[in-house]
């Protein structure tokens, strides 16, 4: 068995391109490096390429899941024994609201469309390239929502701002922009930021619209999931830190968090006074 009826066999699982690429690619270079086919590879193989190479714990890890996806299909286990790192907690760095706005002060047609996006609907960059019309439904007349295949081919259904529909050709079908990569996408919004003095990624579009969310919602965590399409509550919660302006009034106002400030004095309390006798 080979590569290409894995690749076959993952399409049928309804996984993403990105993810299948990638899985590919590490096969690959694991067989590789050990001379052999990629139907010969085994446990000794993946811990030889481990030790003799200086991987980072979220590469590491990346690898081992694709390595289980791979051993999984051949029928062979490829990971056993090897510590898989645990999870990083990441941060989510939201772009600033005020670098949005001079962003797409600065964009038109798609290249605006493709900050928006991501910016008022959370989408990645792949999500956006691969973008068709038959993906976007008008409801009614002010409700417009597109269907979005995100990671491990899950499907959801995200609504659509007017601010965003005005720059989507709906007359259009197929795919709204036929030939565009994830990568084009990523360097050239972050092409035309860097001309502006904004130095960002494309996915920090999709942290903004997360952190805004849980802003707008009055801190709802299950919604802020929902909208972000998070299999875990766990990932939202990163952006629900984030965006709680309140942890910074709350410690700012512990007792002698500011020496600068002048000291309260304690109001005095008024003595109740009974209605009916008045004492």
């Amino acid at each position: 068995m080979g590569l290409d009826e894995f690749i076959a066999a993952q399409r049928a699982d309804g996984y993403a391109s990105n993810t299948i690429g990638a899985r590919v690619r590490c096969v690959r270079a694991i067989a590789k490096a050990a001379l052999v086919a990629v139907d010969e590879l085994t446990v000794d193989h993946v811990l030889s390429y481990f030790g003799t190479r200086s991987l980072k714990p979220w590469s590491r890890r990346t690898y081992l899941n694709h390595l289980q996806a791979f051993g999984k299909w051949l029928g062979v286990d490829l990971v056993t024994g090897i510590r898989k790192p645990p999870a990083p907690r990441s941060t989510p760095n939201p772009l600033p609201e005020a670098e949005l706005v001079q962003l797409t002060a600065h964009t038109e047609g798609r290249q605006r469309a493709w900050v928006l996006l991501g910016a008022f609907c959370g989408l990645r960059a792949h999500e956006t390239a691969k973008l068709r019309r038959e993906d976007i439904s008008v409801l009614q007349e002010d409700e417009v929502v597109l269907r979005v295949q995100g990671k491990g081919g899950r499907t959801d259904t995200v609504p659509v701002p007017p601010v965003v529909v005005r720059e989507l050709n709906l007359a259009s079908t197929g795919r709204l922009w036929d030939g565009v990569s994830p990568e084009r996408i990523s360097r050239t919004v972050a092409g035309i930021a860097a001309k502006h003095g904004i130095r960002m990624r494309y996915h920090q579009l999709r942290h903004r619209f997360g952190t805004a969310v849980y802003r707008a919602s009055g801190r709802d965590l299950l919604l802020t999931q929902r909208l972000m399409r998070h299999a875990s509550p766990a990932t939202t919660a990163g952006y629900a830190a984030v965006a709680d302006d309140q942890i910074h009034v709350v410690v700012g106002s512990l007792p002698g968090a500011d020496p600068g400030a002048r000291p309260k004095r304690p109001r005095r309390r008024r003595a109740a006074t009974c209605a009916s006798c008045g004492v």
